[in-house]
């Protein structure tokens, strides 16, 4: 299964909006829902803005920025973190605030800095808030979202910020089918079966894998190729299945190595695939020599006695 760029952006869709009185969409599009993933683009992007330019507001740990960009005549517009950006993001969780200045076409609300550098929320050039210092913000981003939205309430101010919610994560790939308390080992095979394996990644869609099967004894390098990664409801997806021979009965790691736009890494597991247990026929069981010649003895009388009651029979016959 195949993803182009086209498919990615609608399964990256996260949050749509409407915003009143306009009728701006905006779209998120991040690694998976609600994630961004160090080293993935992260973008926002939108139609039908059309009251100006607009800003987005990007609030997390040690990180403050605002960002602009002018609507073309439809109203559309894009802004973009590079892999260059996102990757130097700390993990944690960030706000992500999307800013019209409505109707009037001015942002009355607009980010600033004090005499000591540090950042401020103003109405008109004016401070009605203090944030601090980048350096102080902490993971927790909603008191400095509130902020913004109460700042919407103030009169004389037509300015609307919608928020939107991500965590920043490293990136990862995890394995299904791993025994339970086990560290890294997958679950074993039978040679002669098609082997499958899967399992989930905060990587985007646009990126891709490469998935390797080695001998743990002479590291032999068995499979070696690319795989997508399918898009997912919380977390996307790879797969993965050899041939329907499987492979011979041993020891064997499986990686997956992972490549954004700057960085790379991977993930491994080991498995065993054992013979298949054949099923034994029942025998009977063997007979002693001495249980043999008991039962022959033993038919031997009986014979004898047949015969001497037959002889006795015969015999009182005769006398009548």
């Amino acid at each position: 299964m195949k993803f182009d760029r086209i498919h990615t952006a609608i399964l990256l869709i996260l949050l749509m909006f409407t915003i009143a009185p306009v009728t701006a969409v905006v779209f998120f599009t991040s690694s998976t829902p609600q994630i961004i993933t160090k080293g993935d683009t992260f973008s926002v992007s939108g139609a039908g803005a059309k009251n100006g330019t607009i800003a987005i507001w990007i609030i997390g740990r040690n990180y403050f920025e605002v960002l602009a960009d002018t609507p073309d005549k439809q109203g559309n517009f894009l802004i973009s973190l590079e892999p260059s950006a996102t990757e130097k993001l700390s993990t944690g969780q960030y706000a992500v605030v999307f800013q019209d200045p409505g109707a009037g076409g001015t942002m009355e609300i607009e980010a600033g800095t004090d005499s000591f550098g540090n950042i401020t929320i103003m109405n008109r050039g004016k401070i009605i808030a203090k944030i601090g210092a980048r350096k102080d913000l902490k993971g927790n981003v909603q008191p400095e979202v509130a902020i913004l939205i109460n700042a919407a309430g103030i009169r004389g101010v037509d300015d609307t910020f919608l928020p939107g919610y991500f965590f920043v994560e490293e990136p990862s790939v995890w394995f299904d089918q791993l025994v339970p308390a086990s560290g890294s080992r997958l679950h074993n095979q039978t040679t002669g079966n098609r082997i499958v394996f899967s399992g989930t990644t905060n990587l985007g869609t646009w990126n891709s894998l490469k998935v390797e099967i080695r001998d743990l004894n002479s590291s032999k390098s068995i499979i070696s190729k690319p795989i997508p990664v399918l898009a997912g409801n919380t977390l996307n997806h790879w797969f993965f299945e050899t041939d329907s021979q499987g492979l011979p009965p041993g020891d064997y790691s499986l990686t997956l190595d992972w490549r954004t736009m700057n960085a790379t890494g991977s993930g491994s597991a080991v498995f065993t695939v054992n013979t298949p247990v054949l099923a034994m026929e029942s025998l009977p069981s063997p007979v002693n020599e001495d249980t043999a010649r008991q039962r022959l003895d033993l038919t031997i009388f009986i014979i004898t006695g047949m015969f001497l009651v037959a002889a006795l029979i015969v015999y009182a016959s005769g006398r009548r």
